[in-house]
């Protein structure tokens, strides 16, 4: 019942644009102001100052140090993931948590134990990968950037993935439900612009479009499936939220987008052992995750979304069908 929580509220055209734009100007304009001013601050200072032409998103080629750049970086998200919680309300008319669950508050278990299943597995994955030389890595810990990353990370990304997942697995998914009226349908839509928002990312131009692009398509795919399965993005946002602080604390590369003072760097970084890995990984979770939380039907995937029944009674609707998931331990 995650995706049918659209319908407690109002959805003609204009109130979808109007969200978009409002987004749009949030993340893309206001949220890149302050980045705008430390790099025209700096290039002002320093005139020899230029870009970094095999990776546009190193701000340390504008002079920024790497915890300034990694949170300049992750402000359009913060901002973009309040504007769009605070504005379900006033534009469609219908309670916030209706675009994260479709239970009667937000489930923690979910989330930390989505969290720490991906996180076992990615730790599982880069001990085998460090000991037989899958990906060739080189320390490069500096006890004066270590430990505040860790600190900005668990503090920042959350919000960063927290957008995402609330834009493309809440917000877009539950539209795109709305017109096409089958779960498969809006779960592959949503992942294609997921994959999309990745494109102008260094790796795509590092290693290409062919090997990269589907991994960022399956996370989204993957990501959905969760979000689908489970009634909600606790499990996704979890997944989300440990994956990219992973990156960001324990392992980056020259092409990555954000550029973090992580623990190794990864100096023969191969994408295609990536995507496989990226494949078995997730086949593994949702496996664990069916097991733990009882999703038995995957024809659920397949099946039309229908609008509930006597929408006109907003006291019996919606808080009757989520009663029977309220408890975080079924």
């Amino acid at each position: 019942m995650f995706l049918e929580r659209v319908h407690e509220g109002k959805n003609d055209i204009g109130r979808w644009i109007a969200m978009i734009v409002i987004l749009v100007i949030v993340t893309q304009l206001v949220g890149g102001i302050p980045l705008a001013i430390t790099i025209f601050m700096n290039m002002s200072a320093n005139p020899d100052l230029e870009p970094n032409p095999d990776n546009p998103f190193d701000l340390t080629a504008y002079g920024i140090n790497s915890l300034e750049g990694f949170t300049l970086m992750i402000i359009p998200f913060v901002l973009g993931l309040i504007a769009l919680l605070l504005l379900i309300k006033p534009i469609h008319e219908r309670p916030m948590l209706s675009v994260v669950t479709g239970h009667l508050s937000f489930r923690w278990k979910r989330f930390f134990w989505g969290a720490g299943v991906w996180l076992l597995l990615l730790s599982v994955y880069a001990v085998i990968a460090t000991i037989t030389g899958i990906q060739k890595i080189e320390l490069q810990f500096s006890q004066d950037t270590f430990f505040s990353l860790i600190i900005l990370s668990l503090i920042l990304i959350p919000f960063q993935t927290g957008f995402e997942e609330l834009l493309f697995r809440g917000y877009l998914m539950q539209g795109f439900g709305l017109l096409f009226k089958y779960r498969w349908a809006t779960l592959l839509i949503t992942s294609l612009l997921f994959g999309g928002l990745h494109y102008f990312n260094p790796e795509v131009t590092e290693f290409g479009a062919w090997i990269t692009m589907p991994q960022y398509i399956w996370f989204g795919i993957f990501f959905g499936i969760c979000a689908l399965m489970d009634g909600g993005l606790e499990l996704s946002w979890g997944i989300h939220s440990i994956n990219n602080i992973f990156l960001s604390v324990v392992f980056t590369q020259d092409s990555s987008a954000l550029q973090t003072p992580a623990l190794y760097k990864i100096t023969d970084f191969n994408p295609t052992v990536d995507l496989v890995v990226l494949l078995v990984l997730t086949l593994i979770f949702m496996l664990f995750a069916s097991r733990q939380f009882g999703w038995d039907s995957w024809s659920y995937l397949l099946a039309k979304i229908d609008p509930p029944e006597n929408l006109d009674d907003e006291e019996a609707d919606f808080p009757a069908e989520y009663d029977e998931y309220e408890n975080d331990d079924e």
